[in-house]
């Protein structure tokens, strides 16, 4: 019976002995002196293949993803913009690369040009020579802060001024909001005006009068001429610029003398209408002969 207890006992003590080894092999290093023995688990012995399997990297998934970027902008040149419509916006991406001299330009009046302005701006009757006439391409600055063509038909005369001229506000971000030929307004002066664009030829007289414009020469310029009105006692044009009538109020796109437009267009020689003592015309500058 003895025998029998001393077994049991010996049995009981190994297997807690077996059990404390365990958990003192299954506890790591370091591990709180609290923790529980008997919630250790044991599985096994850890083999190097599992190890290395553990810490493998994961694999490379080769399933194709959907690019969310924009398509590249693709440079211009020079002869994709001459080709453009007046009025188009042109972003820095696609003038990359582009020589801007090579964007003011001038040629005789092509056939194009001249159906565009045959009994428009230039009617039936006008004694002012085809050959006499410029057609203007250049960049300028909207009131958008973006970069436009614009165009213009001038006297072959003042051309080069003009093309220096417009480099120059070019050059220094001045803002020209259009600049198209007058014959997108059907010839009439008033709404050219009224949409603030800037212009030069059109077989017109004076305003109130018989006598020839300088404009029908194609020697004189209007420019933002919204902002910059034509002013007699008798009224202003155009109609919709009486927010702009008084000079002496601090508004925007005013051409004075301390204007950077009136700089150049005086330092080529241009007189300006905003000197002028019976009538104040600020938008207009004119080479006089």
């Amino acid at each position: 019976m003895r025998d029998t207890v001393r077994t049991a006992l010996a049995r009981s003590l190994s297997a807690a002995l077996l059990l404390a080894l365990l958990a003192g092999c299954g506890a790591p290093a370091g591990a709180d002196s609290g923790s529980s023995a008997a919630g250790a688990q044991f599985s096994g012995p850890v083999s190097e293949e599992s190890v290395l399997s553990s810490t493998a990297e994961p694999e490379a998934d080769n399933r194709e993803t959907s690019s969310s970027t924009e398509p590249e902008v693709q440079a211009l040149t020079e002869e994709d913009v001459l080709n453009m419509a007046a009025g188009t916006v042109l972003t820095a991406e696609e003038l990359s690369g582009l020589d801007a001299d090579l964007l003011f330009t001038e040629s005789a009046l092509t056939d194009e040009v001249f159906a565009r302005m045959d009994g428009v701006s230039y009617p039936e009757g006008c004694t002012v020579s085809r050959d006499d006439l410029r057609y203007l391409r250049v960049l300028h600055i909207g009131f958008d802060g973006e970069v436009h063509l614009g165009e213009m038909v001038c006297n072959k005369s003042i051309s080069a001024d003009l093309l220096e001229i417009f480099r120059g506000l070019y050059d220094a971000q001045y803002p020209i909001e259009k600049m198209l030929l007058i014959d997108e307004y059907g010839g009439d002066d008033e709404a050219s005006m009224a949409d603030n664009n800037t212009s030069c030829f059109n077989y017109r007289t004076v305003s109130g009068s018989d006598h020839l414009s300088a404009h029908a020469y194609g020697l004189a310029v209007d420019v933002n001429p919204l902002y910059n009105p034509y002013v007699t006692s008798a009224g202003y044009f155009p109609a919709n610029s009486g927010d702009y009538v008084d000079r002496s109020a601090d508004t925007p796109y005013k051409i004075d003398e301390t204007d950077l437009c009136y700089r150049l267009f005086t330092d080529h020689g241009f007189f300006w209408g905003g000197n002028w003592n019976s009538v104040k015309d600020y938008q207009h500058f004119v080479m006089e002969d």
